[in-house]
């Protein structure tokens, strides 16, 4: 419980007695003795005063708007200056106003006045509430959902209207006797923030509460206690309201639910306070006497901020559990014996374990799971929104003129055009093929939460280039469309019952299956189709994700892994790069790739927006989250991988970033070529109408293969130059960890024998040149038993390179040996692959007397030798990774 030590009070009237008072932002408007005066809370002095023609107590400040305010007595105005040179008459009244009041937008106003019905003035159309009451009206209230309005009466009773064109009685409740115009403060009334409770100022001990779920009874409050009557009850948030009593006592309480409230803050300023208003984290009060009394406090924290409010806090409690725990642990086995550390530790790790339990558990409801993500869409700004922008182009909606705008960025491909949104598309993607279009049907609402439309989901495709007609169709009834991607000569629609359909561009269905797991995201490339789920409930504020990669053209499932993001994050962007590379970016900024069934961080920067690759580079914009109001600047950003470096060296480190980023291009080219190779020739026979040829005419031939190696080994050799300056040492395991090609031996050996005969000092660089030549024939002889060459058991001799007289045992003629002995069983192999090749053709030819088929070398023939696009100067399996090459013959 806390208690205010220092609060501020500035007399700003010289009467006491009822006045009119409002505050917004930091001004604060009074009216008193036919006198309007406006008050800086900053620097705490008058700043206007205007005399008026009456003495006016209503008064209220629009709340969007603090210009703008209202006053009243026999009619009511609305003025936007001090000064009130313009007014704008609202109403005319038959008596005096005593209380004015907005709705939270100000889009309405209650007026309260001696006339016994309630006066709404909404659009500058007056309305009144009734039946009314049998007296005047001293408050109203409006709900903060802007369902109803109450009001209360001189009769002691509580009225509650509905909100609609004409107000409509809901209930009537009485909640004392007869009460006198003089004691209304009395019955000052407000909404809890969810709108699904109605508080009144009661008695000493007891506060009136009307709840929604059972509007018919009229249930009172013990919980907030005072020495005097309660004079005034505010709500500040969900979880706080402030409680005001005749003798001066201001408190504030935690409120958890209707039956648990607890004391969180109070002080007393000695008078009966009038109005009372909290502001962020400053309270105001204005009393009797005309002060105005100013304070800071802090509000109890709302249970989402309570709860592992950012990662700091969430490691710093994680860190004091282990630390108690360890602690605890000690001074337990230093009181008690052996016999029983055992277990005490065992209760206390119980009530550890349930602590941490608990607090997951809260942090789970706390986080949330994600929700799903469109990749390329964005905020709508101004009436305009990305449904989709990717590296091909951009889908606008423009909801003022609903219509659907396609740009492209190659304007050669294909020239930007509209269309009419008259189905209400929401959601949308493109590629080269075509686009879809589909609205959300059965979660398609309005502002105010109804539907809109029939119900049903329509889906709309387009294609660009080709002979297939636009086509629409819709999904059954209460199934709405979530996501939309497209792929090679298929669309694919995930709907919000977790139904996957795979629709062929005729406009069938050829493949319908379903995840069984919450669906986050979706995208595709070529004929694959890859789906992101959750896996389980997110954990210390971060999502739990998993991946599947289908293969539309093999109908079935072919991967399945984890999605890797930073700590505390949560997914922001996933899609295939122009060269079919699976990548993501969470929403810290980290940008990811996919390769060799594990995750590489490629690029890190929270301020760049990622929305596809091309050619290896990442584009990106300029923004955190764009809008289809305002333009973005493009850049193109190389892959920046990270990694731990013992050297300081500038040019080491770029050189090894550089040797890295080609090993991730080298290494997926490999994979193009037996994923996506298959495409290659029927494309460029059919450049015409194969749109989705720039997707494999830049896949790296044998000659490009050969480059980026040749690249690879020149990386290599520069590495281990700039090792070799720093430590030789070092640069021998650099030579053992890293150079696994025999290209890169022969250069590294050619380079030191180079440097010996330049030098002065041999001796060292002899003793590195032998150590390195030890290495390279260890690396050789592995090689040839990992290839099945050396197939007989090792000898005590040979096992343990290390030693200097086992390596005596390993000498050049061993390696030719085993080097002729496996020419030997390739030429044979080659002899019978001949002579089985030229029976083969020669018995087609008999019985088919026919031309031999064009060559097709992913097609796997038997009257043809196999080619492979991986022949890159010697035959090698295709499957080979880089770095095994098979080992030429030495001279």
């Amino acid at each position: 419980m806390l208690s205010a030590k220092e609060f501020k009070t500035t007399t700003i009237t010289e009467g006491k007695g009822k006045c009119g008072f409002d505050i917004s932002g930091n001004k604060a408007l009074v009216a008193w003795n036919q006198c309007l005066r406006e008050y800086d809370l900053i620097e705490h002095k008058k700043t206007a005063e205007t005399v008026l023609e009456s003495n006016m107590l209503a008064l209220a400040i629009h709340p969007l708007n603090s210009q703008v305010f209202a006053i009243g007595d026999m009619r009511v105005d609305t003025y936007d200056d001090i000064q009130m040179t313009a007014p704008s008459l609202i109403v005319t009244l038959t008596g005096k106003a005593i209380e004015i009041k907005y709705n939270k937008n100000g889009k309405i106003m209650g007026i309260a006045s001696e006339e016994n019905s309630l006066i709404l003035n909404r659009d500058t159309k007056i309305s009144k509430c009734k039946p009314g009451h049998d007296g005047m009206i001293l408050s109203c209230a409006f709900d903060p959902k802007d369902r109803f309005v109450c009001s209360i009466g001189c009769d002691g009773c509580l009225i509650v209207y509905q909100l609609s064109q004409v107000p409509q009685l809901l209930q009537r409740y009485t909640i004392s006797k007869q009460v006198s115009p003089d004691a209304f403060q009395k019955l000052q009334s407000d909404f809890h923030p969810s709108g699904n409770s109605f508080w009144i100022a009661g008695k000493i001990n007891a506060q009136y509460i009307i709840t929604q779920d059972e509007p018919q009874d009229l249930q009172q409050q013990y919980q907030i206690l005072h020495q005097s009557e309660i004079c005034i009850i505010r709500w500040i948030h969900n979880n706080c309201v402030g409680s005001c009593s005749l003798d001066g006592e201001i408190k504030l309480w935690n409120f958890k639910s209707f039956t648990d409230l607890s004391l969180h803050w109070y002080f007393n300023i000695k008078c009966t306070p009038l109005y009372m208003k909290i502001i962020q984290n400053l309270f105001y009060l204005f009393d009797c006497n005309g002060n105005i009394i100013e304070t800071t406090l802090d509000p109890p924290q709302q249970e989402v901020e309570s709860i592992y409010k950012d990662k700091n806090i969430a490691f710093r409690d994680l860190l004091n559990q282990k630390v108690k725990k360890q602690n605890n642990q000690r001074i337990e086995e230093e009181q008690l014996g052996d016999e029983n550390v055992e277990e005490n530790i065992d209760d206390l790790n119980g009530f550890i374990g349930g602590n941490e339990m608990e607090k997951k558990q809260k942090q789970n409801m706390d986080s949330g799971m994600q929700d799903v993500l469109r990749p390329g869409e964005t905020l709508p700004s101004r009436g305009r929104q990305y449904l989709c922008y990717n590296t091909v182009g951009t889908i606008i909606l423009c909801k003022n003129t609903n219509m659907i705008e396609f740009e492209f960025f190659d304007s050669t491909f294909y020239k930007k055009f509209k269309i009419s949104n008259s189905q209400r598309y929401a959601i949308g993607t493109l590629n080269y093929r075509g686009c879809v279009l589909a609205s959300k049907g059965p979660n398609d609402l309005d502002e105010q939460g109804y539907l809109v439309g029939d119900g049903k989901s329509i889906v709309y495709f387009q294609q660009f280039i080709g002979d297939v007609d636009d086509f629409e169709f819709s999904l059954p009834e209460e199934e709405g469309v979530e996501l939309v991607t497209i792929g090679n000569d298929w669309l694919a629609i995930m709907s919000d019952h977790a139904i996957c359909r795979v629709i062929s561009f005729c406009g069938l269905e050829i493949l319908e299956f379903n995840t069984n797991r919450a669906i986050v995201s979706m995208c595709s490339y070529e004929h694959l189709l890859c789906l992101v789920f959750h896996d389980t409930s997110p954990m210390l504020n971060q999502q739990v994700l998993r991946g599947r990669i289908y293969d539309i053209d093999l109908q079935k499932q072919i991967e399945e892994f984890d999605i890797f993001l930073t700590p505390f994050s949560s997914l922001s962007w996933i899609g295939y790069s122009d060269e079919g590379l699976l990548s993501i970016q969470d929403s810290k900024g980290s940008i990811r790739i996919y390769q060799n069934n594990k995750w590489i961080e490629v690029y890190h920067n929270s301020r760049y927006w990622l929305y596809g690759i091309q050619d290896y580079k990442l584009c990106l914009l300029k923004t955190d989250q764009p809008l289809a109001s305002m333009k973005q600047e493009m850049i193109q950003q190389s892959f920046e991988q990270q990694f731990v470096c013992f050297s300081q060296d500038e040019k080491l480190i770029a050189n090894y970033r550089q040797f890295l980023t080609q090993l991730i291009i080298l290494n997926h080219e490999l994979y193009r070529w037996n994923e996506f190779g298959k495409y290659y020739y029927a494309r460029n026979d059919d450049k015409q109408n194969d749109i989705l040829l720039r997707y494999t005419q830049n896949l790296y031939d044998s000659n490009k293969m050969e480059e980026t190696q040749k690249l690879l080994r020149k990386f290599r050799v520069d590495l281990f130059k700039q090792i070799l300056n720093e430590s030789k040492d070092k640069a021998i395991e650099f030579f053992r960890c890293h150079i696994k090609d025999e290209y890169d031996m022969n250069s590294i050996i050619s380079l030191l024998e180079l440097q010996k005969e330049k030098s002065t000092n041999n001796k060292e660089l002899q003793k590195l040149l032998t150590h390195i030549k030890l290495l390279q024939r260890q690396q050789i002889i592995k090689q040839q038993q990992n290839f099945g060459i050396d197939k007989k058991p090792q000898s005590p001799k040979r096992q343990g390179f290390g030693l200097q007289k086992q390596n005596d045992q390993v000498n050049m003629n061993q390696i030719k040996s085993i080097l002729e002995h496996r020419e030997q069983q390739q030429q044979q192999h080659q002899q019978q692959q001949q002579h089985i090749q030229q029976y083969q053709v020669q018995s087609q030819r008999v019985e088919t007397q026919q031309e031999d088929d064009e060559f097709n070398p992913f097609a796997k023939s038997a009257n043809k030798k196999q080619s492979s696009i991986f022949d890159i100067g010697e035959k090698r399996k295709p499957t080979q990774t880089f770095g095994t090459q098979n080992i030429k013959k030495k001279n």
